[in-house]
């Protein structure tokens, strides 16, 4: 299985460390965009004006950027919605622009840099106490994920390259660092990132089939309008979504492989007179229980993001087969659905996959030591 380490180890390098050198070619999008400043609000000061279309309120802020006073302020209508109340003492981030008239300031949200570190430091602990090696094996997958997605999935859509093919190639790399550095380079890992390779695929045909029978356009929210227009047509709009679609799923496809191979060598381990087949029937007792939850997850997690959206349908007046039909609610199906399709087909794919393999194996080397599958 040293291999299969290696073969990881260099598509993990290939992704993450030759972009650096610049096979994506990414273009800058300069127009409106300005430099991100930290600091703390210091003063706040309001006047109300009564005018024809209600109260004007207009605020100065001087806020601190590591010392120097920076002074800026805004005007709207009193009532107005999305208006973010600034108080002395909050940490802002101060957006500057390039004008004409000089420097322009303005606040453009809150600064939430310490709040997020302490989740994320308690998702570390909590981690590691629970998994252990396992739990740091499965945090450097994390940071892998993260540095692949940033540095070859995002500058390669961005560069104009299909982004079907750059997703795929991304997913790749990704199933096969995470998987090894989470379980290490060892025969359930290989069934694993076999597993799911194949449920990918599936995932992937399906998505393309799909979008191409309800002739989804890829522009049904205003992220995508926003990028395609802001590339000037470079990232095609379609093949978006579909990339949406495969990393979307494989953050799933994942998990349910490595546990219903696990739980494969785990039932030989126990009885090493089990033949494949009854390997393969009493691995999917569980994986059907295992499929009954992740498809539900999958569906609450799709509604939970999609939430807003949810509640501004149940406010309109079309009836619900009208409502479906719309673009953006049939993509959000679209992807719920194919998804839903690859967890169901990875888990007899990544148990009989697992059963033929590990059913084979000689009953004596799946006692003790050697039940962790390592070459």
């Amino acid at each position: 299985m040293l291999a299969l380490g290696a073969v990881g180890f260099v598509l993990f390098l290939f992704t993450v460390v030759v972009p650096a050198s610049g096979p994506f070619e990414v273009p800058e999008y300069t127009p409106g965009r300005g430099v991100t400043l930290s600091g703390v609000v210091r003063e706040v000061g309001v006047e109300r004006t009564v005018s024809a279309v209600g109260t004007v309120v207009a605020e100065q802020f001087t806020v601190d950027v590591d010392g120097r006073p920076i002074s800026t302020e805004r005007t709207y209508i009193e009532g107005q919605i999305g208006i973010v109340r600034y108080e002395a003492g909050d940490r802002v981030l101060l957006t500057a622009r390039e004008t004409s008239d000089g420097i322009q300031y303005g606040i453009s949200d809150r600064a939430r840099t310490g709040p997020l570190l302490l989740l994320a430091l308690l998702f570390v602990l909590l981690v590691l106490a629970v998994g252990r090696w396992h739990g740091l094996g499965s945090l450097l997958g994390l940071l892998a994920s993260a540095l692949v997605i940033v540095r070859f999935v995002i500058p390669g859509i961005l560069a104009g390259h299909d982004p079907v093919v750059i997703a795929i190639i991304g997913a790749l790399v990704l199933v096969t660092t995470t998987l090894l550095l989470a379980h290490g380079p060892n025969l359930k890992t290989a069934l694993a990132i076999i597993s799911t390779a194949a449920a990918l695929l599936i995932t992937g045909l399906l998505a393309s089939l799909t979008v191409r029978v309800l002739q989804l356009g890829g522009l049904a929210d205003d992220e995508s309008a926003q990028l395609v227009a802001l590339t000037d047509a470079a990232v095609e709009p379609q093949g978006l979504l579909l990339a949406g679609f495969v990393i979307g799923a494989l953050g799933v496809l994942d998990d349910v492989t490595a546990t219903q191979v696990s739980t494969v060598t785990e039932l030989r381990d126990a009885n090493p007179a089990l033949g494949w087949r009854e390997l393969y029937r009493r691995a999917m007792n569980v994986g059907r229980d295992h499929v009954a939850s992740t498809v539900n997850t999958l569906v609450l997690a799709y509604a939970g993001a999609a939430l807003p959206l949810l509640l501004l349908i149940a406010t309109q007046g079309e009836a619900l087969g009208v409502l479906l039909q719309r673009e953006l609610i049939a993509t959000e199906l679209a992807r719920t659905l194919a998804g839903s399709i690859g967890i169901v087909a990875a888990v007899p794919i990544s148990t009989a996959l697992g059963a033929l393999v590990v059913g084979r194996l000689p009953g004596g080397t799946t006692t003790g030591e050697s039940s962790r599958y390592e070459a």
